[in-house]
Parts: structure tokens; sequence; C-alpha cells
């Protein structure tokens, strides 16, 4: 390996530009040299931010690429030692989610391996190809090309991602502003263990420092990601309502109703009223990482803890950007 570490973070999104800073922040006598690589459709608005918080010597020049086109990948992985995948979208067709959570992840995966870059790639808490939900299913699928390609790639699961620029505790403290009540489908029963975005990108950084060690510990592994505290959706709707000190109901909707909802909401422009009938389905069950591992799974809070110390608390964070 050369004397500086080439990392390209495909997707430059909210998860990747905390990926991004936090590799570059880890400079020092005990941590390797590496220089980071923005690869998305368009990374360079993302880049342009973070040339105000990153030290120029440690951020590469932007490299757009298309990861429905394989040929694009490969003058972007040129040179590089960690390709790290984060190859997601929430809301498509069927056929959306097979051409980048599935086939996306695949050319990703095969490029890494003609590049010889270590493959990090993140799915989802859940990730199941016998699912009929498209998100859940392609997740499963994009984990088994990924290994087919890449035996000794490292797979994250994340629960749900919080910090500033979320998608989520964000949007619902918008909704809080503007609806009398805070809804919640089916009795607000499933459960979440919400992960922080920079202990996600603690977990990369650590991964991507040229330690012999970690790279046993994580090689061709699963990384199932949970925070270290685990609510509901009605929890987490109270957690909305403390932390932006207002006062609304929460009120139950059906799951039928919810997706009678989802059927004509996912016709429309997406907004933040956006709902779809497999979001809501995906309510029906937990995203929490399960009491046992499988074969090649390992604990993620114990992989982050024993590197870089103990997972960040909801309590310790939420309060600082949606109060």
């Amino acid at each position: 390996m050369s004397q500086n570490i080439r990392v390209v973070v495909c997707g430059a999104g909210f998860l990747g530009s905390h990926i991004a800073k936090t590799i570059a922040a880890a400079q020092g006598s005990n941590f390797p040299n590496r220089l980071v690589q923005l690869s998305s459709r368009h990374p360079q608005t993302v880049h342009a931010a973070l040339e105000t918080v990153i030290d120029h010597r440690r951020l590469l020049p932007p490299q757009a690429v298309d990861i429905t086109k394989p040929q694009t990948l490969d003058a972007a992985f040129h040179g590089a030692n960690v390709v790290v995948s984060l190859v997601g979208i929430m809301n498509g067709t069927p056929e959306d989610f097979e051409r980048i959570q599935w086939r996306g992840a695949e050319n990703i995966a095969n490029a890494a391996r003609r590049a010889n870059a270590k493959l990090v790639h993140f799915s989802a808490i859940g990730a199941d190809k016998a699912s009929h939900i498209p998100y859940v299913r392609t997740k499963a699928l994009g984990e088994e090309v990924v290994f087919e390609a890449c035996p000794d790639a490292t797979i994250i699961r994340p629960s749900l991602v919080f910090g500033p620029g979320d998608s989520f505790f964000t949007r619902f403290a918008r909704l809080s502003q503007l609806l009398p009540f805070l809804p919640v489908f089916g009795g607000g029963t499933s459960r979440f263990q919400p992960d922080y975005v920079g202990d996600l990108a603690r977990a990369v950084e650590i991964i991507s420092r040229d330690s012999t060690m970690i790279k046993e510990h994580v090689a061709g592994k699963i990384l199932e990601a949970g925070g270290p505290e685990v609510f509901t959706y009605r929890e987490i709707m109270n957690l909305v309502l403390q932390y932006t000190r207002r006062r609304r109901p929460i009120i139950s909707i059906p799951f039928g109703v919810g997706m009678l909802q989802g059927s004509m909401l996912e016709r429309l422009p997406q907004s933040l009223f956006t709902v779809t009938r497999a979001q809501v389905e995906q309510l029906k069950s937990d995203n929490v990482v399960e009491s046992f591992f499988k074969e090649r799974h390992n604990c993620f809070e114990d992989f982050v803890t024993q590197y870089s110390g103990p997972l960040t608390s909801v309590h310790d964070v939420l309060p600082t950007y949606i109060s």
C-alpha cells in the first residue's frame, strides 16, 4: 500500500460528507495519511462545502460517476485503497431499487475489485432477499453481489441514522411546526435503534486505517449497526416534541389507512408529507440489532468502542439541531 491512503466515498450526501470530514480530521502520528475523494453524479456542491472545513491537502478533486454505468467507475476508483459504497434510495419503483441498490452495488463492487481496493458497503438492518418490500429485498441482494465480487468487503447495516442534516428527525421537527398532531402507524410500537452519523463515520475511519488487526476484525464481515438506545416509533415522536419544545398529540393511524394514504401520496411529487406503502409496511417490523449474531456478523458497538470510544446517545445530539 502507498504511503498515502486514497479513500473514495461513493455517495456525496449526508452520510458521505460526514465520513469525508471524519477521515480527513483523523490525522497525526497515530494515523496513516489519508486523502479523500467524493464521487457521485454531482459531487461538486458537497465538495465545495467540505473545502471550507477540510484541509485542502486531504481533499482530492471530486469525480462524477453514474453507478448504473460501470465504465464511469474505473477512472474514479483508479489508485483507490478504500472505496466506501453509499448507494441507496428511499423512494422509487421496484425497477429503480433493483437498478440502484442491487445492480448499482454490484457495479461498485466490481470496480473496487478491479482497483484492488478495500470495499466498505452500507446496507440496512433487516435486509432480506425474501422480502416483498423492494427496499429491503434489494438491500439484501446488494449484499450478496458485494460479497461475490469482494469476499473481504465489510458491510455496515445501520438502523435509523440521525445527526445535523438528517432526513428523519429534521423532517418530523418541521412537521411538528405545520401539523396539529404527529402521526404514528399501527400504534407506533415498532422499535428503532438510532445510529449517530458521526459514529458510522468513525467506523469507516477505523476500517480505512492500514492495520492488520482491524482488517482481521472486519474482512468479510457484516457489522450490525445499532445505536446505544432503542426507542419505539411513538417514543421517537415524543423525543421530537421534547426537544422542539412543542405540545402536540400523537395520533395512531391504522396500518390499513396508512397503506391507502401511501397509495395516493406515492403518486405525487416527493414532499415533506410523502409516505409510501412500502414505508408503511416496513413499520410493521422492528429495526434493531438482532439479539444473536449469525455467521460472519459482528457487533458494531463493540468494534467502534474498542478502537474509538463509546457510541453517542440521541439525547446528546438531538437537542443541538432540532431545538
